[in-house]
């Protein structure tokens, strides 16, 4: 089955954790005190969107579609996408908490440091170092592109007023256009 026939599952509605309950039984003859009455884990199926992730009601989130005659609409769309990833960028440091904060991302683990959630040896220090690095890598990301995202939109409002200007409109070429977009991308005005 391919993923374009595989029917979509809501995995929301999934219980966070499995449990299967066994008859008793016991581990050895011997030692009829020892037992096996059933087991419980954690759902790896089971995913919802974290609230954070979903966006309010006058932002358009993750839709990607816009009306292509409208240029108000590109702009205002490319700066409702660099506005919810610009907050994201710092709301996401909640994942870094989870992980003990960024003096447990140094790795600093056991007496005078910081533990992990992941413990305080050695290879736990290591992987919070990781972490700590991919977190920071990637919160810089998202903020460039959010910044990217609000550079497009001012270029691409310079483009519609010039357009919007008649004698503008007639004289600019196509080398202005791609110096306009190219000055708003360095953040430079003239």
């Amino acid at each position: 089955m391919t993923d374009e026939t595989r029917p979509r599952v809501d995995r929301t509605e999934q219980p966070e954790e499995i449990r299967v309950d066994t008859p008793y039984m016991p581990l050895s003859p011997a030692v009829p005190t020892v037992h096996i009455s059933g087991i419980t884990m954690d759902n790896v199926n089971r995913a919802e969107t974290p609230s954070g992730l979903v966006p309010g009601a006058s932002e358009s989130g993750d839709n990607t579609e816009w009306d292509a005659s409208s240029l108000d609409s590109a702009i205002e769309w490319l700066e409702s996408h660099a506005s919810f990833l610009n907050k994201q960028s710092y709301t996401m440091v909640e994942i870094q908490d989870k992980m003990g904060g960024t003096a447990a991302a140094s790795g600093m683990n056991g007496v005078g440091g910081a533990s992990s959630p992941l413990g305080a040896f050695d290879r736990a220090g290591d992987l919070a170092r990781k972490h700590g690095s991919l977190f920071t890598s990637t919160q810089q990301s998202v903020r460039k592109l959010a910044d990217d995202l609000y550079a497009a939109a001012n270029a691409l409002r310079e483009v519609k007023e010039n357009y919007e200007t008649a004698e503008k409109a007639n004289a600019m070429s196509a080398a202005e256009m791609e110096r306009a977009f190219t000055q708003a991308a360095s953040g430079s005005n003239g």
